[in-house]
């Protein structure tokens, strides 16, 4: 009975409108959904700005307020005043004045850009500007994927004395292998990229696994039948490697090389070689549309991929070394600026790789390997091979 009439009191006090027997009092009658949650009157009170006793209802403007502010230039219900709910309009987003600055296309650059644009006009034209109208050419991409190459070519380079490992083959069987690859990429008349994608792969194999010498020719003719299917559109067959190595390997043999030969490599196949330097490294010493210099230049690369003593050199300094023979030997500069830029090397580091392509190039007359020799003897690429050269072509590089 006690906590009756406790609660009882208690809702009294929370509701002073109603009387203990919970009846509302005589004239506080609640306005319909204007004193819902036995609120009282505070809501009601506060739309008609207080108690029944006060005169009018402040921020409503009547027809009769109006016409007497008007008469008076008192402010009626424009932007300057409040609505007729009492509140003030929102402020707009627009400047308050005409103070704020605006920045104009025409104004000039920040020193920081203009540095960049006065660096860039100091480097003169850039090597892809000729190009960057044609889809093709991929422009946008050509640093993206020059980046690639220089960041990926440590990770693929193999050790220049992984021959050590093997025991039953060594580099000469090596480059006896090669050598006849070269005549077997003329045969099947396959991309340029293909034969240097051949040789990374072979060196990467043996780098991983022994063979026997029973099967490096195997290896080989896996190679180049994993290249071409990774460069080619058309790739040679199966039944046509069968055919080249004069039957010594069956269908199935090759078949399952390639699965040895993927699975050893993990189908790591974008890879950089020397053809992919060289070629962006002519465009940067403006030759690459000389066709005897291109033609010059990818000699002495080729005359590299059998000699085993050239693994020591990374694919990109072979190829700006071969780039910078070849405008020595036709009389131009041989270490344009754009080339050092874009190669990363400079002209010391250079003479150690040009006086072992000079050497090779002596040689290539008389050595007993000479399918890439007489490839390059042929007009197709100008007979670069018997060009008159000086004796050193590191003393003509380094003199000019």
């Amino acid at each position: 009975m006690e906590a009756m009439q406790q609660f009882a009191s208690t809702a009294d006090a929370e509701n002073p409108g109603r009387q203990l027997n919970g009846k509302p009092q005589a004239g506080a009658a609640r306005r319909a959904l204007g004193d819902i949650g036995n609120l009282g009157n505070t809501l009601a009170q506060k739309v008609q700005g207080g108690k029944d006793g006060e005169k009018g209802r402040t921020g409503v403007l009547t027809r009769r307020a109006a016409a007497q502010l008007m008469a008076v230039g008192g402010p009626t219900n424009d932007s300057q005043g409040t609505d007729s709910w009492g509140t003030r309009p929102r402020a707009s987003l627009r400047p308050r004045d005409g103070n704020v600055p605006v920045v104009s296309s025409a104004a000039p650059a920040p020193p920081i850009e203009a540095m960049a644009e006065l660096r860039r006009a100091s480097l003169g034209p850039h090597i892809d500007d000729a190009d960057k109208n044609d889809p093709l050419a991929a422009c946008p991409f050509i640093p993206h994927m020059m980046s690639f190459y220089k960041r990926t070519e440590p990770k693929v380079r193999v050790a220049d004395n992984y021959m050590s490992n093997q025991c039953d083959i060594n580099d000469k069987m090596r480059a006896i292998l090669i050598d006849w690859l070269v005549d077997v990429h003329i045969k099947f008349k396959l991309m340029p990229e293909t034969l240097y994608l051949t040789v990374n792969l072979i060196d990467r194999f043996l780098e991983a696994k022994q063979v026997t010498r029973k099967h490096l020719q195997l290896v080989g003719v896996t190679a180049m039948l994993v290249a071409s299917k990774y460069e080619e559109i058309w790739a040679p067959e199966v039944r046509d490697f069968v055919y080249i190595s004069d039957r010594a390997y069956n269908r199935d043999q090759i078949l399952n090389m390639e699965k040895i030969m993927l699975n050893v490599l993990r189908f790591n196949l974008t890879v950089p070689t020397h053809l992919h330097f060289m070629q962006r490294f002519l465009k940067a010493a403006g030759v690459a549309e000389n066709q005897e210099i291109v033609a010059y230049a990818t000699y002495l690369v080729e005359l590299a991929l059998p000699d085993y003593s050239m693994l020591k050199f990374n694919y990109s300094k072979i190829a700006a070394s071969a780039v910078s023979a070849a405008c020595s030997a036709y009389g131009r500069d041989p270490v344009p600026r754009a080339l050092l830029r874009h190669s990363g090397y400079n002209e010391p580091s250079l003479r150690d790789c040009v006086d072992a392509l000079d050497l090779l190039y002596s040689k290539a007359p008389t050595a007993s390997l000479t399918a890439v020799y007489k490839k390059f003897s042929a007009e197709k690429y100008h007979n670069v091979a018997n060009r008159d050269v000086p004796t050193r072509l590191s003393d003509a590089h380094m003199d000019a």
